[in-house]
C-alpha cells in the first residue's frame, strides 16, 4: 500500500462545497486508510515527508492550523493523512468526521472511516461506515468493490468460528533443482573424485500447489482464549528429474491462552503438538511429530513471537535414497520472531532460530542458526484491483556445522556450511478472493567440503485463492 495515485473526486456532493479552496483530488494512500488531497490553488499543501520527525513536525503545525480553522476541509484531509502515517488513527477519525460534519456526502470519506475503524477493531462502528459509503446510487464501483471485501471480512471476523484457506498451483523453475555441487570435483573418502553427470547441478521446473487452512474456535470466556488449528500442503511433480517429486503435509493444533489480560493486555501462550509427513520420489520418506509452545508479547511498537519446538523425525529408506534411516532422531529448535512497521505500509519481519539435530550417525547430527528479515510493503494496485498489493523483499543466512566428519566422503573433515539466501516476493490479488502470487529468489551455499556447496537461482509463479 502507500502509492500516492490521483483519483478525482468525481461531482458526488462537490456542488455543497462553499469554501475558498476547493478539494479536487481524493487518493487512497497509506495502507488504504487516508485521504490525502492535491490542490490546483496557490499555496496547495506540500508532499508527505520522508520521515517521522518530519511527520510529527507537520503534525503539530497542522493540528494548531485545525483549532483556529476547523472548516478548512485541506487542512483537515492532511491532518488526516499525517496523523494516520503516524498510527494516531483517532486523531484521523476526528478530523475525517469533522469533514463529513461540513459535507456528508462523501462516500469516499466514509470509506475511509470505515477503513480506520476496521484497523482499530471497532467492527460495528467500520460496518456502519461501509454501509453509508454504498447507499448512494451515484456511489462510484470501486468504492463497492472495496466495501463488498471488508464487509464479508468483517463477518468472518464477528464469527466465534473463523476459518481462512489459502492455495497457490503454479511452476517454479530452479537452476540446481538436484542440490547438485559447484563443481564436479568431489571429496570420496577424502580423494579427490569425479562425480557423474547425473549428479551434477541440473536445471529443472516443476508443477506445484501449494495450500494452507487455519480454524480459530473462540471459547468466549471473556479472556480471549481460542483453539487454533494449521494444517499446510505442498505437492510437486518435476518435468524431467522424476526422483524429486515432493510431497508434503503439516499440521499443529492448540489453545492459545490469555497470560493475563487485565494487566498484560495481548500477552498470550500457546502450547501445541505438531505432526507431519513427507514423500520423494513417490515413496514415504519422513514422518514426525511433536510438540512446541510459543507466546505472543506485543510491545509499543514491536510485537514478540518466542518459541520452542520438539519433535522426533522417522525417516524411511528407497530405492532412491538407500541410508535415509541414517538421519533418524530428535530435532530441537528455538526461535523468536520479531515485527513492527517502519510506516503503515511498510512492515519489518526478523526471525532468529537454533536449532539442534541429534541423528543416529554422528555425521548427519548438526547445529545451526539462521538469520532472516523481510521487508512488506503494500501499494496501490495501478487500479488493476481494489485490493493493495504486498512486495516483500527478504534475505537470510545460515550457519551449520556438523558433529563429525562422514567418512565416506572426508574422513578428516567436518563439514562446516554457510548459506545466503536472498529474493522478493509479490502478492497481487486481481478480482475478489483470487490473484496472483510470484518469488524468485538465489540461494548460495558455501561448505568447507566442496561436495557441498550450490547455487540455485529459482522463480516461482501462480494464480492464487484465498476465503
Amino acid at each position: 500500500m502507500g502509492g500516492l495515485f490521483g483519483k478525482r473526486i468525481g461531482s458526488v456532493g462537490m456542488q455543497q462545497f462553499k469554501f475558498g479552496n476547493l478539494v479536487r483530488f481524493f487518493r487512497p494512500a497509506f495502507l488504504g486508510l487516508v485521504l490525502s488531497v492535491s490542490s490546483a490553488a496557490p499555496g496547495a499543501i506540500a508532499q508527505t515527508p520522508d520521515t517521522k520527525s518530519d511527520l510529527k513536525r507537520e503534525h503539530d503545525v497542522l493540528f494548531a492550523q485545525v483549532l483556529r480553522d476547523p472548516a478548512n476541509i485541506d487542512v483537515s484531509f492532511r491532518y488526516a493523512e499525517v496523523a494516520t502515517r503516524l498510527g494516531d488513527f483517532e486523531a484521523s477519525i476526528g478530523a475525517l468526521e469533522r469533514i463529513l460534519f461540513y459535507n456528508p456526502n462523501l462516500p469516499r470519506v466514509k470509506l475511509e472511516l470505515g477503513l480506520l475503524y476496521f484497523r482499530l477493531g471497532s467492527y460495528e462502528m467500520a460496518r456502519s461506515y461501509f454501509d453509508a459509503a454504498v447507499a448512494s446510487p451515484d456511489t462510484p464501483f470501486e468504492v463497492k468493490n472495496r466495501v463488498a471485501g471488508f464487509q464479508a471480512e468483517i463477518d468472518r471476523r464477528l464469527q466465534t468460528t473463523q476459518a481462512s484457506f489459502y492455495a497457490q498451483s503454479g511452476l517454479r523453475y530452479q537452476s540446481n533443482a538436484n542440490a547438485g555441487p559447484n563443481s564436479p570435483l568431489v571429496k570420496a573418502f577424502g580423494f579427490d573424485a569425479v562425480l557423474s553427470r547425473t549428479n551434477t547441478k541440473r536445471p529443472d521446473w516443476n508443477w506445484f500447489i501449494n495450500s494452507s487452512a487455519r480454524l480459530v474456535y473462540d471459547f468466549e470466556n471473556q479472556r480471549g482464549d481460542v483453539l487454533e488449528a494449521n494444517v499446510a500442503g505442498y505437492l510437486s511433480r518435476q518435468f524431467n528429474i522424476q526422483r524429486l517429486n515432493t510431497g508434503l503435509i503439516e499440521s499443529n493444533i492448540g489453545p492459545r491462552l490469555a497470560v493475563h489480560p487485565d494487566l498484560l493486555p495481548g500477552w498470550s501462550i500457546k502450547p501445541y503438538v505438531i505432526g507431519g509427513a513427507v514423500s520423494l520420489s513417490d515413496n514415504p520418506y519422513l514422518v514426525s511429530g511433536g510438540f512446541g509452545v510459543s507466546m505472543a508479547i506485543p510491545l509499543v511498537s514491536v510485537l514478540l513471537e518466542p518459541g520452542y519446538e520438539q519433535r522426533y523425525r522417522s525417516f524411511r529408506n528407497s530405492t532412491e535414497i538407500t541410508n535415509a534411516r541414517e538421519q533418524n532422531g530428535r530435532q530441537r529448535s528455538l526461535y523468536i520472531n520479531i515485527s513492527g512497521s517502519i510506516l503503515p505500509e511498510w512492515k519489518w519481519q526478523v526471525r532468529v532460530a537454533g536449532n539442534r539435530v541429534d541423528a543416529s550417525r554422528d555425521y548427519n547430527s548438526y547445529r545451526s542458526q539462521s538469520f532472516d528479515l523481510a521487508l512488506p510493503y503494500e501499494f496501490d494496485a495501478f487500479g488493476l484491483s481494489a485490493r493493495k498489493w504486498t512486495v516483500a523483499p527478504f534475505i537470510g543466512f545460515t550457519k551449520t556445522y556438523y558433529d563429525q566428519p562422514n567418512a565416506v566422503v572426508d574422513p578428516n573433515q567436518r563439514r562446516k556450511d554457510k548459506e545466503w539466501r536472498v529474493g522478493a516476493s509479490l502478492d497481487a490479488p486481481i478480482w475478489a478472493n483470487a490473484g496472483i502470487g510470484m518469488v524468485v529468489s538465489y540461494t548460495n551455499v558455501k561448505s568447507d567440503i566442496r561436495n557441498y556447496g550450490t547455487k540455485n537461482f529459482s522463480v516461482t509463479f501462480g494464480p492464487t485463492v484465498r476465503f
